[in-house]
């Protein structure tokens, strides 16, 4: 049997108390859990001290662990970590993590000694983490045993490749060749009216999904929502033939305090990288979400719920960005247009509302015609990548491997530059915020959501 063993260990004064998974007699009883978005991954919980000044502070360290064997019988592994903090000091909205961020599968050799094999860190844009690491783990080692460590923790888990690689829906096979499918990943929406968030998701899927994409993956809170969706006869048949995932932010561990003092302060102060720009529930989401379609042949765009993309006419489909505009590119980041509802330029009422008050089941896409108006654009980038050629997804772009192809989209300034632009995202500038009156505002018939 699998055991538990509870140990203490004294550092700086701080009694901590993490736990020991020692090594099984018989494989079949490694136990690792699974993660809950059900998408082939094991997650993997650590507890230990990382240096802060002068003394040792206590974190707690979740690590997403999937495994993909490849054709030669070798197996890639890749991890996603980020930390949480169990109780965090005055001013402080995040949890501090190592500054490098060691993770290495140790397996035994032949004189009896553990052997360490590091895993690569794959690139870093935000220092707060998540941490994406892989490595590539040779035939002839992949059916020992391994114990996952980090850093020099006195803790680890004992896994066997082709167990965790077992796990994945879609089969223990790294998927790397044929026609890629899509998908769009939602880090959280931020709407109190869950009915009303319903339908603005309905809406987002079905504008995306006429654009080429096959797969939402939804990260969220709380059952209320879940029930909204179930409720809404658009997002139910989305759940029923599995073109919509929602993915439990409480059962990824997640901790509220992660999220800042407030969602309108890290608004406010968004332009702070180094501060309330560290949002960390969309940070976990995205990156969660490219581990969960890597090695499946997908690939993934990260947006708002009031981002949506947009293509000009002769180029309709994500695949035909990739195929046809841009040819051998593994990222594409574009530049935002900003547009409002010019309808709702001759009343009072909210952006919201008259979402709300026009949103139709049967035509769920029909109420974006409204939101019409240019008023500038946004060179702060949205992506769709690859997740192959990725590691760590930030709030707009990903960190690019060496050898990836990435292509930087910006908005046409003439007209004869729009056959170079094929893509770009459209922010629904005034959705959840106050309406301004916006000098600004310009006549653009090639910039449009939906095209007559």
């Amino acid at each position: 049997m699998c055991r538990l063993v509870k140990c203490a260990l004294l550092v700086a004064g701080l009694v901590l108390t993490p736990f020991v998974q020692v090594q099984c007699l018989a494989v079949q009883d490694v136990t690792v859990p699974v993660d809950p978005g059900k998408f082939g991954m094991a997650q993997l919980t650590y507890h230990g001290p990382i240096p802060s000044g002068r003394e040792a502070v206590l974190i707690i360290l979740h690590i997403l662990l999937k495994a993909k064997r490849q054709t030669d019988g070798s197996y890639l592994v890749r991890t996603v970590a980020y930390a949480e903090r169990p109780a965090l000091q005055e001013g402080q909205d995040f949890a501090p993590v190592p500054s490098k961020l060691d993770i290495t599968l140790q397996h035994e050799g032949q004189n009896g000694i553990w052997q360490p094999l590091q895993l690569s860190n794959l690139g870093v844009l935000q220092h707060q983490g998540p941490f994406v690491h892989e490595a590539n783990v040779p035939e002839a080692l992949a059916a020992e045993e391994f114990r996952l460590r980090v850093l020099d923790w006195p803790i680890y888990y004992t896994v066997r490749l082709p167990d965790i690689a077992n796990l994945n829906p879609s089969g223990p096979v790294l998927n790397d060749h044929g026609p890629f499918r899509n998908a769009i990943a939602i880090g959280d929406i931020h709407i109190t009216n869950v009915t009303l968030a319903a339908q603005v998701l309905a809406t987002h899927m079905a504008h995306h999904f006429a654009l080429g994409f096959d797969l939402y993956l939804l990260y969220a809170r709380g059952a209320e929502l879940m029930k909204a969706l179930e409720a809404n006869m658009v997002t139910a048949a989305f759940f029923a033939n599995g073109m919509l995932q929602f993915v439990s932010l409480d059962a990824l561990q997640i901790p509220l305090y992660d999220d800042g003092s407030s969602y309108e302060e890290m608004i406010k102060h968004r332009h702070d990288r180094s501060s309330s720009a560290y949002d960390s529930i969309k940070l976990i989401a995205y990156n969660h979400a490219a581990l969960a379609l890597w090695g499946e042949r997908f690939r993934l765009a990260v947006l708002d719920i009031d981002e949506m993309w947009s293509s000009q006419d002769a180029f309709t489909t994500v695949n035909s960005w990739f195929d046809r505009c841009f040819p051998g590119s593994d990222v594409i980041r574009a530049s935002r247009v900003n547009i409002i509802c010019d309808v709702c330029l001759q009343s009072d009422v909210s952006e919201l509302h008259y979402f709300q008050q026009n949103w139709q089941a049967a035509d769920p896409s029909k109420v974006l015609r409204s939101f019409r108006r240019v008023t500038g654009f946004n060179k702060d980038p949205k992506s769709v990548f690859d997740p192959a050629k990725i590691g760590q997804v930030w709030l707009h772009a990903p960190f690019v491997l060496s050898g990836s192809v990435s292509t930087d989209v910006l908005i046409a300034n003439a007209a004869t530059d729009l056959a170079l632009e094929c893509a770009f995202v459209v922010h629904l500038r005034d959705l959840f915020g106050k309406r301004t009156q916006d000098a600004s505002i310009m006549s653009d018939k090639h910039h449009q959501l939906v095209h007559s």
